[in-house]
């Protein structure tokens, strides 16, 4: 009997819950399935054998929680006590891999990419990533609905700040989404001066209203050099990555989520070396 380990680092999108629960049922009896965690306070780690009992696994409670990162840890010690580990996380967790656990020859892992911000290098698409946009979307189109009842002296423009890593294809994709405009995480002085005049020609007779989507990491640059520059009433609200993660993913990411948990069972049957899974456009690949 093999002991298969799993441990998540960066983030848990409600797709993991479909890989986990597939890889119970599909591993169970003849091999055991082991979920790592380390804390985040004490950094110990912890092994629990996983069992997942739910029938509708992205309904449930995880089995599994995010684990800590400390610097410097022993992650030859932590995985010895399992034959293989399955590395699921997000663009962090996969420079983490790549420096400091892909080397260790002792160990085999297969790094398995995870976010809601579709921003891990070498991957088209990532798990999480469809369930965010359409969370967030529908967010931005209940505040639209509101604000377009209504009327005021001044044109209306409504805030959407993303927490956490979000990347200018998010933003990119969720203006696209939602008749909006965005700021670049990366941008140029210029695109400040062409969001401006994109925000006031956007607004007409029938059209009030508008929405900006950016990042977090960017408020001050737009209350200081986007907003102080319109004659708008400016209001805005946070996405927290709570609301981010979903509570029910969609269909292409329950998709996405097999077709993850195909591969992973392929690797551990076939007793594979290190490596990992990347999602393209023509399928998912394994490096």
């Amino acid at each position: 009997m093999l002991k298969v380990g799993v441990i998540v680092l960066g983030c848990l999108p409600s797709g993991v819950k479909q890989i986990l629960h597939r890889l119970y049922e599909d591993l169970s009896p003849t091999h055991q399935l082991v979920g790592l965690e380390i804390d985040r306070e004490s950094g110990e780690i912890t092994y629990t054998e996983l069992k997942e009992i739910s029938d509708a696994p992205y309904l449930s409670h995880s089995i599994l929680k995010v684990s800590a990162t400390p610097s410097d840890y022993q992650w030859d010690q932590a995985f010895a006590p399992v034959d293989m580990t399955v590395v699921i996380g997000d663009a962090d967790a996969k420079e983490l891999w790549q420096t400091s656990i892909a080397t260790k020859k002792a160990i085999r892992t297969l790094f398995v990419p995870v976010s809601i911000s579709n921003n891990i290098r070498g991957n088209d698409w990532t798990l999480g990533y469809d369930t965010a946009l359409n969370s967030i979307t529908q967010n931005v189109l209940k505040v639209q609905d509101t604000i377009q009842s209504l009327k005021y002296d001044k044109p209306r423009l409504f805030g959407f700040s993303i927490e956490g890593n979000a990347s200018t294809n998010m933003l990119q994709d969720i203006s696209l989404a939602v008749d909006g405009n965005y700021l670049a995480v990366d941008y140029e002085e210029e695109e400040i001066t062409a969001l401006c005049d994109a925000i006031t020609k956007s607004y007409t007779y029938t059209k009030t209203s508008s929405v900006l989507i950016y990042s977090e990491a960017l408020k001050e640059v737009i209350q200081d050099s986007v907003i102080s520059k319109l004659d708008v009433d400016w209001k805005y609200t946070e996405i927290n990555e709570a609301l981010c993660m979903g509570t029910n993913p969609t269909a292409i990411d329950r998709i996405l989520a097999n077709e993850l948990a195909d591969e992973i069972l392929r690797w551990i049957k076939n007793n594979c070396l290190t490596g990992e899974l990347a999602v393209q456009k023509d399928g998912i690949q394994f490096k």
